[in-house]
């Protein structure tokens, strides 16, 4: 084939050609974009021969910077005497303030302390007060929360036996970073993670050695076991007693003029202070105090 013959050639062919072209320099950017991308992901050299990756990793089963740790299960961290000043305080003055059924005090410690809640502070008098309260702790569900395990000693009136005892408690940071007892309704997921830490080993332990010191101090004590196992039987026959039945107060107590704490105060009635039922409303006893219709707790009668 002579020269004129390939140029003929090419002439009738050059749209074949300029096409092979372009597709083979496609193929040829197509290349060189996967290396330059498969380059990228390998990272940079350092200095001390190392690499350092382009893009921010974690290692499996732990958590990014700055995302939220919730700690779940066996071991996410072990129950310990809390050091911190603060949340210490908070729980030392808040058995403080139960001791001495101070309503007002509590109610600026939590969240929420609905009318039942103050009944049942108000109608707690048979404790004398807590002592040696120390503060166990476990994270919470979320960050700046905390389940709190309170550990304190107790005391009844009339009775010079000290029992130790043990609270579970949801305490909360406030905006400020201050502590807050949380009280009021919770999303499931919160009641169901503090549920399920009552079945860590660490925790069960702490509450089968709370619970034997306070078998054993109770059976170095008849008489305030007897009293404490028949408390709720107390409660019944001042309930459900028939009107008519004569009460008696158990301790120092108010009268309301309605069967609610928040009700006005007719007075006061002493310490064995003799009563006679005149009906109930839900949980309190109705009587008469001074001419007018009072009404006592069931829980405040003998």
């Amino acid at each position: 084939m002579n020269i004129d013959d390939i140029r003929e050639w090419i002439s009738d062919n050059l749209r074949y050609i300029i096409l092979g072209v372009g597709v083979l320099f496609i193929v040829l950017l197509i290349f060189l974009g996967v290396r330059l991308l498969g380059g990228g992901k390998k990272g940079n050299s350092s200095a001390g021969g190392g690499s350092s990756s382009s893009a921010s990793q974690t290692p499996e089963g732990s958590q990014a910077e700055g995302s939220q740790v919730v700690p779940q299960g066996e071991g996410a961290a072990a129950i310990a005497v809390s050091n911190d000043a603060a949340l210490v305080t908070l729980i030392q003055n808040y058995y403080q303030a139960l001791s001495t059924q101070n309503v007002d005090v509590i109610r600026g410690m939590v969240d929420q302390l609905s009318s039942e809640d103050e009944a049942s502070i108000m109608a707690a008098t048979d404790i004398e007060s807590y002592s040696d309260v120390a503060a166990y702790t476990k994270p919470g569900p979320t960050e700046g929360t905390w389940v709190v395990y309170a550990r304190y000693n107790y005391k009844y009136k009339n009775y010079s036996t000290i029992l130790p005892g043990l609270s579970q408690l949801y305490v909360c940071t406030n905006a400020d970073g201050s502590y807050y007892i949380s009280n009021g309704a919770m999303e499931e997921s919160v009641s169901d993670y503090i549920k399920k830490q009552l079945e860590e080993s660490d925790v069960v332990a702490l509450i089968q050695e709370v619970q034997t010191a306070e078998n054993e101090a109770l059976a170095s004590d008849q008489n305030l076991s007897n009293y404490i196992n028949n408390k709720g039987q107390v409660v019944s026959d001042a309930l459900h007693a028939a009107v008519g039945t004569e009460l008696t107060i158990a301790t120092k107590c108010n009268v309301r003029a309605a069967a609610d704490i928040t009700s006005a105060k007719l007075g006061t009635l002493a310490e064995g202070t003799k009563v006679v039922k005149q009906g109930a409303e839900g949980d309190w006893v109705q009587i008469e105090y001074e001419g007018q219709t009072g009404y006592v707790r069931y829980d405040l009668f003998q």
